[in-house]
């Protein structure tokens, strides 16, 4: 029996007076994750916000709610 693990790379980032569209494209581009699918069509500001060993999804569902979406838009 094989057994096969798939372990997704985990983000380490911090930003600081930013956008979400912005540190979705940087954590595209440092991570080779498409991150268009969760851009928003009018970017919004983030004051400050750290990923510390998350997954990308846990990422954007962070961001997401530090800038008031809800649950539902995620």
């Amino acid at each position: 029996m094989v057994a096969v693990y798939i372990v997704s790379e985990l983000i380490v980032e911090s930003y600081r007076n930013s956008t979400v569209n912005t540190i979705l494209d940087d954590i595209g581009k440092k991570y080779k994750i498409d991150t268009t699918k969760d851009h928003l069509i009018k970017d919004i500001p983030v004051e400050e916000i750290k990923f510390k060993y998350r997954t990308y999804s846990e990422c954007v569902r962070m961001l997401y709610r530090s800038v008031g979406l809800s649950e539902t838009k995620i």
